[in-house]
This record gives structure tokens, C-alpha cells and sequence, in this order.
């Protein structure tokens, strides 16, 4: 249905776009593949705050942000989304776990992974510290 909206108004959205911004915004998400980005951590700590700025810090619509804190939110996903019984800070440092098509990288709290993982969508070759906290879990 939506897809037939977005259709019904292709001439107009060609001709003059900004007379159709939200249209724009969802023809953008229905192009897209949205991307799930979870921090696992304490509300407020500096840790938690540094991997969430690092995200913040980027502009990208489609992206889903989750603070997986082991409070009642999370428990209330973690009975309809299964994922997130295994999302927890590794080495008791806040984690970040990016994930898209349902598919997730490896977890990291490294800043710098982090930066890549959210520019390129992939690990470095050489990530040490993400196959470190993979083989913690």
C-alpha cells in the first residue's frame, strides 16, 4: 500500500520534491534497510555516554537506537525479541551491537570499531578487541 501511495504521487515528487517532504522521508525508508544499533550499558555512565555520542554523531534516518541498560525496558524486549537476552556489557564495559537484516557484527566497546562499524557496516580486518569480546560471551 505504501509502495502504491508513493506511486500515485511519482510526477509530482519528480517535478517538485520539497512540496513533499515526508513523502521524500519515506520513499527514503522504503530504499533503505534500517540498521539496529544497541548499547548495552549503564544509563549515564561514561562509557554508555561515549559509545552514544559516537552514534549521535551521525546522520542516518533509517537507524534504530536501543539502551539495553538490564532494567525493566529490557526485559519487556527481551520477551518479544529473543536478541536481546544476549545483549549485556562485556568485561563490564558498555558494548555496542550493530546489526542489520538481521544480521550483527561482532559487539565492541572500542570506539574506533565502533566508528567503522557505523561508516562502512563492517569489522576491521584486524579488530583484536571485537574478536576479543566475542570470545567472552
Amino acid at each position: 500500500m505504501a509502495e502504491q501511495t508513493i506511486n500515485a504521487f511519482q510526477l509530482q515528487l519528480s517535478r517538485s520534491p520539497s512540496s513533499l517532504p515526508q513523502m521524500l522521508v519515506a520513499l527514503d525508508a522504503s530504499q533503505s534497510a534500517p540498521r539496529q544499533v544497541v548499547i548495552a550499558g549503564k544509563p549515564g555512565a561514561s562509557d554508555t555516554l561515549a559509545l552514544l555520542r559516537e552514534v549521535n554523531n551521525r546522520y542516518h534516518p533509517n537507524e534504530i537506537l536501543i539502551l539495553a541498560d538490564g532494567g525493566p525496558g529490557q526485559a519487556y524486549f527481551t520477551q518479544k525479541v529473543e536478541f536481546f537476552k544476549d545483549v549485556h556489557p562485556i568485561e563490564d564495559k558498555a558494548t555496542a551491537y550493530v546489526c542489520q537484516n538481521f544480521v550483527c557484527q561482532l559487539p565492541t566497546n572500542d570506539l574506533a570499531v565502533l566508528s567503522n562499524l557505523l561508516d562502512t557496516g563492517k569489522s576491521p580486518p584486524n579488530d583484536n578487541s571485537a574478536k576479543q569480546d566475542a570470545g567472552k560471551q
